[in-house]
């Protein structure tokens, strides 16, 4: 029986998200069953709190730049679920995924998969038809027991750790860690670049106890830098997001112990510095402090180690531009630590020199919305009370972003966060009106 893209969709995003059983022995029992077809391509696996999709998408324009056919596959999507599987930066196709459900199905759907497994099978075998050469795997939820966690990788990548999907994570920075080390395999090289000394330590004694080489971008940072031309360390420097320079320099020591670059501090490699610079001037991944005006950005940041790291570079921002006034548009889920978010929001963009002009609350379309009367109160309380803002509530989201953009001035700097989710959400409004991202 045929199925159409929309049937399959549906059946897809309406499989449960956690199912008992489910995560890397059932997917490798059901991977046996299809042949193996994560056996078939060389592959990066990766780790993190945040940075890890930016990272990804990263690897996979230099390992496309290096000449070889690279898949990659991460999560979640914004818009369309065919976002999570592309190969040389082009998305699956519809019928291609109709294709890849259709001959795997009857195997798969019977031994109950989880939502994020089985879209994982799904690229797998895909990319196995496909014949990449190399595939970029993101993890989904910690590493230890994601469903990607069956691949035996060229290298291990692990990004910046901090606390988020506590209630399945752990609750501490060292729990969450070990979860994500999960991933570190015997032998197989793993680099780390965490942002935290604690982190670290969890990191660096896995690998000691799997016999496993390990590098610490931070620690290795300097050396790092002399294998660079200036062109691309002013290409790093040139991102507006100071997150991304992170991972920019993650991507230079994971392709550096890949042994992709030749070269010594004193004789410099070019060919490897011309795959890293013309991989950070194409690099673009939307919701991630992309401009859709000169004066809006959205964000999907949505913990607080997140929601520090995107309000220092829009401060850097402001600095730069002699901007003084932000705007706030929010929406987030109820499993967020949101009223820590707030409260770094309120009281952060309320120093240095800026001045919150207006913030506008809303709903997302989803069962994990958070009441937006409640995030209301929120910021009423972390707000600097002298300001007397008025805080505005709705629960339809296009209605806010409309009110929001509308009310904007040209010398004030909006800025949307607090989830992928309401990202995707704004892009699909902001398809209706033809307005364009300018990253």
């Amino acid at each position: 029986m045929n199925i159409t893209y929309d049937e399959m969709v549906n059946i897809v995003l309406s499989t449960p998200k956690f199912v008992p059983g489910s995560g890397p022995d059932n997917t490798r029992e059901i991977l046996e069953k299809l042949g193996n077809p994560q056996d078939k391509f060389k592959s990066v696996h990766i780790a993190g709190t945040n940075g890890k999709g930016s990272v990804a998408k990263m690897m996979s324009i230099f390992l496309d730049g290096a000449g070889y056919k690279t898949g990659l596959f991460i999560s979640p999507h914004l818009v369309k679920i065919n976002e999570r599987m592309s190969i040389g930066g082009v998305d699956i196709s519809d019928d291609e995924m109709v294709h890849i459900f259709s001959i795997i199905k009857d195997t798969v759907l019977p031994m109950h998969p989880a939502q994020f497994d089985l879209l994982f099978i799904m690229a797998a075998m895909y990319f196995a038809e496909k014949e990449c050469e190399y595939v970029v795997l993101e993890t989904g939820l910690g590493g230890r027991l994601d469903a990607t966690n069956i691949v035996t990788p060229e290298i291990s990548i692990i990004t910046s750790i901090g606390l988020d999907h506590m209630q399945y994570l752990g609750s501490t920075i060292e729990e969450i860690a070990w979860e994500k080390a999960g991933i570190i395999k015997p032998y197989i090289p793993v680099i780390f670049n965490t942002g935290s000394e604690a982190a670290d330590g969890v990191i660096e004694k896995q690998a000691q106890n799997t016999f496993t080489p390990f590098v610490n971008v931070r620690e290795d940072m300097e050396e790092l830098q002399k294998l660079m031309t200036d062109e691309v360390l002013e290409k790093i420097d040139s991102f507006i997001a100071l997150y991304q320079r992170d991972n920019a320099y993650t991507v230079a020591e994971a392709t550096l112990m890949m042994g992709f670059c030749k070269g010594s501090d004193t004789k410099k490699d070019f060919q490897y510095n011309e795959l890293l610079f013309k991989t950070f001037d194409s690099f673009f991944f939307p919701g991630r402090m992309e401009f859709l005006k000169e004066n809006v950005i959205i964000d999907g940041a949505h913990n607080e180690d997140a929601i520090l790291r995107l309000v220092e570079s829009v401060k850097a921002l402001c600095y730069k531009t002699d901007r003084k006034k932000i705007s706030i548009l929010f929406a987030v889920s109820s499993d967020k630590n949101y009223e820590a978010i707030i409260r770094i929001l309120s009281k952060r963009f309320s120093s240095g020199g800026l001045n919150i002009e207006d913030v506008y609350v809303s709903e997302l379309d989803s069962e994990r919305r958070k009441d937006a009367g409640e995030l209301v109160g929120l910021f009423q309380k972390y707000l600097p009370a002298e300001k007397h803002l008025e805080v505005v509530g709705t629960t339809n989201l296009e209605s806010a972003w409309k009110l929001a953009t509308g009310e904007l001035a040209d010398d004030t700097l909006l800025v949307a966060v607090g989830s992928l989710y309401m990202v995707g959400e704004i892009k699909k409004i902001i398809s209706k009106t033809g307005e364009a991202s300018q990253s």
